[in-house]
Parts: C-alpha cells; sequence; structure tokens
C-alpha cells in the first residue's frame, strides 16, 4: 500500500478487515485482500518475531499457532518505509464511470492504477473524446453494489438491468447520467449505445435483481474469486442491492482476550522477563508437544552468568513447563461464557503482580464509606478490583454481510479469509490499559431479580430481542434481569468516569461477566477500561478515581443522573425504542455510548433497572439496597 495510502494498524482488524472496501481520498475504492497475500508479504521479511503476538489462551481457542500484527509500513531498525510491508488491496467496485461525461467502464480488480476516461464519443452531452488523453479525468467507483447474507458481494449489474435479459448483439456501451430530473434514484439513467436506457428506481426493491435472473454469483473478491474467472463458489442466494458505504455491508467479527498471568507467583521477576522476550523462541522449537532442554539452553546463556546457566536453566524450563501445562488445561470449549470466567476468576483472586502485564488489588466494598453517596458500593457490591495493568488481544476472526451475526461456525468464518491452509495465523492486536471492576453484591443482586414485576418486564425486552434473532434465522438467548441491570449500570458509569476523569467515552470500553449460559457457574460483574491503544490508554486516572474517596461519589451520580433524562416522561416510559425495540428506558440523551465502547450494539438496556419507573420505583436495583 502505497504511503499516500496509510491506515492505522487497529483499523485493519475492526472496522476494515479483510474483504472490507475503504475510500480513500480522490474517490478511489479498494478492498483488503486476504490473508493469503498477507502471508507472501510477510514471507520477504527478514525478521518476523516482530510482528508475532503471543495469546495461548486465545490461539488455543481459535485454533491457530499465533497472531500476526498488521504491519505498521516502516522498518522498526533504519525508520525508513519498507515495500515489503505493504497490506494487498484489490480494486472493487470494478464499474467507475467518469464524473463528466458519464462513461462507464468495467476494470479488473486487479488494476494497479485508478483508471481514466478512454474519451468514448457520444451523440448527445458531454463527450472527452475530445481532451487530450494525459488531461482526462479519472473515473470514480459507481455507489451501488450487491451482497448476499452468505458474505459474497459482486458489482450491480447493469448490463442485465438496463437490457432485463442477455443483451443483443451490438454497441453496448454504458453511460451514467444522475440528478437530470431528480435527486432520487429516478434521477439516475444508465444508457445503452445500443439505444436501451433504464433508471435506478427500484433497485433496492427486494429480490429486484432476482427478478431480472440475477443471483449471487459467489464472489470473493478479496480472494480472486470471480464468477467471470470461473473461480467463484456456487452459491444461490438472492442478492441484496446496497450503498457500497452502507452499515450493513460488512461487519468484523472480532474475539477478545485478556491476558491472564500463566506464572506461578512464585516465579522471579526476571525469570518472567526472559521467559516472556523468548517465548516465541521457545515454542517454535518444541518437539511432539514438549520442550527442547537444549534452546533453554541458549537462553541461559544470552541472559545469566556462566556460573549459573544450568541452575538458571532448570529454573526456566520448570516455569515454562507449569505454564504450557496451565494453558492445555484451560480451554476445554469455544464457549465465551466460559472463557470469560477464567478472567473473573483471576480478577477476584488478585492474580498476577507489578512485574506481569496483569496486576489486580481488590478492595472490599465495606471499605468505602457508608454515607449518603457511599451507600451504592457498600450495600450493592461486593468488592472493586483496580487492574493497575491489563493488557487485551483483540483477533480479526472473519466477517459477516448484511446482518451481524450469520451463523457460521469458527472454522467456516476462518476459512471465508483464506485460501491456503497452511495459514495458521490470524491478524490481532495487542492493546494494554488499566480498569476498574465491579462485583455485583450475589445475594442483593438474586433477591432483587426474583421480583414479579421485574421479571415481567424483562420478559418483554428479552421477547423483543430474541424475536429479531429468530427471524433472522439466529438462536434465541437467555437474557436476565442482572445481565440488562449490569450493562446498563456499565454505560452509565462510562458516562460519569468521562465526566470526572476527561477520558473520552470512546477511549473506555464495557467487559461484562454475567453467564447466561449456566446458572452454576455464576458472574456478577463488569469491567470498566481503558485500551484505546493511544495517548488515553494507561495514564493512572482510571485506577485512582476507582480508590476510597474518588469512586463513592462517581457512583452516585451516575445513578443518580439516570434519575432524569431529557426525553423523558417518554423514555422511562418507553416499552421499546432502538433498533428492534431492545432497549427499554434507554436513549441517546441518557445511556447510549458509541459503539466502540459497548458489547452488545448499544442494545439491551434499561435505565428502571436501576432507578426504577415513574409507576413502581421500587423496581430499581439501587433503591432496594439503599
Amino acid at each position: 500500500m502505497p504511503a499516500k495510502k496509510p491506515i492505522r494498524r487497529s483499523q485493519l482488524i475492526s472496522p476494515w478487515g479483510v474483504g472490507q472496501m475503504i475510500n480513500f481520498p480522490k474517490d478511489e475504492s479498494l478492498m483488503v485482500a486476504g490473508l493469503d497475500l498477507w502471508e507472501e508479504k510477510f514471507r520477504t521479511l527478514s525478521d518476523l518475531e516482530e510482528f508475532k503476538v503471543i495469546e495461548e489462551r486465545l490461539a488455543k481457542r481459535l485454533g491457530v499457532r499465533d497472531f500476526r500484527l498488521p504491519p505498521d509500513f516502516r522498518d522498526p531498525g533504519h525508520g525508513v518505509t519498507n515495500p515489503s510491508l505493504k497490506i494487498p488491496f484489490v480494486r472493487f467496485p470494478k464499474w467507475h464511470y467518469c464524473t463528466r461525461c458519464g462513461h462507464m467502464e468495467n476494470v479488473s480488480i486487479f488494476h494497479s492504477q485508478k483508471p481514466t476516461c478512454s474519451g468514448v464519443s457520444f451523440g448527445s452531452g458531454r463527450s472527452c473524446s475530445s481532451i487530450a488523453p494525459n488531461k482526462r479525468q479519472r473515473l470514480i467507483p459507481v455507489r451501488f453494489i450487491a451482497i448476499c447474507p452468505d458474505g459474497h458481494i459482486q458489482d450491480f449489474p447493469f448490463m442485465e438491468w438496463v437490457h432485463g435479459a442477455t443483451p443483443t448483439e451490438g454497441n453496448h456501451q454504458l453511460r451514467l447520467r444522475a440528478g437530470r430530473s431528480s435527486g432520487s434514484l429516478s434521477g439516475i439513467e444508465i444508457t445503452c449505445g445500443c439505444g436501451t436506457h433504464k433508471t435506478m428506481a427500484g433497485a433496492f426493491n427486494e429480490a429486484a435483481l432476482h427478478k431480472i435472473g440475477v443471483d449471487c454469483s459467489g464472489d470473493r473478491p478479496w480472494l480472486g474469486e470471480e464468477a467471470e474467472r470461473n473461480n467463484a463458489q456456487h452459491c444461490v442466494q438472492h442478492l441484496v442491492v446496497v450503498q457500497k458505504g452502507a452499515s450493513n455491508v460488512y461487519f468484523s467479527q472480532i474475539r477478545s482476550s485478556i491476558y491472564l498471568p500463566q506464572w506461578e507467583k512464585s516465579v522471579d521477576g526476571r525469570l518472567i522477563e526472559v521467559l516472556e522476550k523468548n517465548w516465541g523462541f521457545l515454542t517454535r522449537r518444541m518437539e511432539n508437544g514438549k520442550f527442547q532442554r537444549v534452546t533453554f539452553e541458549l537462553v541461559a546463556e544470552r541472559n545469566f552468568s556462566e556460573d549459573k546457566i544450568d541452575y538458571y536453566t532448570d529454573k526456566l524450563l520448570e516455569a515454562a513447563t507449569k505454564r504450557l501445562t496451565g494453558v492445555s488445561n484451560s480451554i476445554t470449549d469455544d464457549s465465551e461464557e466460559n472463557y470469560r470466567k477464567m478472567e473473573y476468576d483471576a480478577i477476584l483472586s488478585e492474580a498476577g503482580g507489578e512485574n506481569q502485564d496483569f496486576c489486580v488489588t481488590k478492595n472490599m466494598a465495606n471499605i468505602y464509606a457508608d454515607t449518603e453517596t457511599g451507600g451504592a458500593i457498600s450495600k450493592g457490591f461486593t468488592s472493586i478490583g483496580l487492574l493497575h495493568k491489563l493488557r487485551e488481544t483483540r483477533a480479526f476472526v472473519g466477517f459477516s454481510r448484511w446482518i451481524p451475526d450469520d451463523g457460521k461456525s469458527l472454522e467456516a468464518r476462518k476459512d471465508f479469509i483464506k485460501l491456503g491452509k497452511s495459514i495458521s495465523w490470524l491478524p490481532a492486536i495487542v492493546v494494554r490499559g488499566e480498569g476498574v471492576f465491579f462485583e455485583f453484591n450475589e445475594k442483593r443482586l438474586k433477591e432483587w431479580s426474583l421480583k414479579p414485576e421485574i421479571i415481567e418486564r424483562i420478559a418483554k425486552l428479552s421477547n423483543n430481542y430474541t424475536s429479531e434473532r429468530q427471524k433472522r434465522g439466529q438462536e434465541g438467548r437467555n437474557i436476565t434481569p442482572q445481565f440488562v441491570l449490569i450493562h446498563t449500570f456499565a454505560h452509565l458509569v462510562i458516562n460519569q468516569f468521562s465526566y470526572e476523569c476527561g477520558y473520552g467515552s470512546s477511549a473506555l470500553r464495557e467487559r461484562i461477566y454475567c453467564n447466561l449460559e449456566s446458572e452454576s457457574e455464576t458472574m456478577n460483574g463488569i469491567l470498566i477500561y481503558t485500551a484505546s491503544g493511544d495517548s488515553e490508554g494507561s495514564m493512572g486516572g482510571l485506577v485512582r478515581q476507582g480508590k476510597p474517596g474518588n469512586l463513592e461519589t462517581i457512583v452516585y451520580n451516575a445513578v443518580e443522573n439516570a434519575r432524569w433524562c431529557s426525553s423523558d416522561p417518554i423514555c422511562i416510559d418507553s416499552h421499546g425504542q432502538g433498533p428492534n425495540s431492545c432497549n427499554f428506558a434507554a436513549c441517546h440523551n441518557c445511556a447510549l455510548l458509541p459503539e466502540t465502547c459497548c458489547e452488545e450494539s448499544n442494545m439491551l438496556l434499561d435505565r428502571a433497572m436501576l432507578i426504577g419507573d415513574l409507576d413502581n420505583p421500587s423496581i430499581g436495583y439501587f433503591n432496594v439496597v439503599i
């Protein structure tokens, strides 16, 4: 990718992963190519180690060997641009047109330069034929494309749309003329050199392309697969016409993991530092799943004095073996709830330390002031965890189109972004930050959630949510009052943290710990953390606000501010608002956050779970415990 088209490393994970179109300056639209072409670029590097990310828990869960950082387009050793680190793209959409004369041209996805108008003569209107070739306008991509729910994407079939069937013999030079009679789709006319013409009116109607005999051809241009090249997969889905910048064209599928300490607390900090630095080297030289002592001897020689090489070799080998055994026994399935239970337990047990990428101290809730402002903590929570250090790995596993979750398996998602079976890695980024963890009082939470009026209210919200998922062929979820309460509290306290300590709300994220799959593995917590990867990532401000003397006021103000929304009483009395009516008392004026903060796409929120509604204030959790 040329230097004039820079992309932040994190953007290649989300929102612009493999298979997504990116609009660059000067009206150029390119699509990120598959991992096969990434692999070719990585092979040219003399040192791949700096791009590898080791996260055993997540790697085992996703069935890969390791992860790789998207290239940052620099040679770290010399600070100069390295051409081998360019991320590969293909050109899409292929249909382009001239904004001066309307001439349309279908270019190849591998066209390296932005196409220019060829100067076709037209019988009427402006023409570029009289302009010198080197002064003609560059073509820009059309904004209409077609997608299918299985994730395929292809150009809008302009030829078939204009002619209604296979074009007859003759001159079939297409021309796009827009805004001549109307600002709507009826004002965009496609004309053909054979004399046929048709506007774009009706192109977005349901099954509009199916009615003219055009269905999905299985195109995957990011992998070089196209029907016209006879290497596309067969697909029978109906196509959906969308604009290329529409939000439903692409949904990144991300799996994230909080790093958990893999070393026993008795292991010396110096040993941990050496093992972390050389972990990739040690694991790649394993044989039959076992470490080789000779590799540990090499590491010991480079880091310790000669008279203690044997001693430190034994210590390094012992610590590494225990770590590997612990990871192997920790992941048993792909359940998100079970995966997060390990993080939940690690936070509550104050795992880690200052010499690791995970450091937690826990304060029992009763040490926070039991006053008018502090009672919400001392009575509503069991403990507050202060995460002084955390590391999050976010891995890109695939994408979907049309709907956020298309129901594909993990293996199907991974196969959709690459062709080669030998590729055993996924793109990922690592961000570091800090956080505050709230553990709700389990006894009081259970007593509150058993109230009949609360169960009835959440059942209606759950039905709204589940019915929409079932319409899309997805499985329902068992939404509980505890989940809605914890989720809504997270949104309100993020807003308050932003106000109190200056973080932008988009720099804070939530991580919900509430088991919706099994009642035996209870989790009732929420982690609010910074992991933005920039200057707002870890400055110590969030942990400081979580200490006694500060947090009482923040939680009190978050709850009190929730008692009134500028859209009340409409908001508090709502029985369905937002996407698919999946929120009750929650709107942009009170509880919604930027999409990057929320794990549930700003759904399943209800302020009434915290402070009650106008008719029944007693259903509010904090009205009960305070």
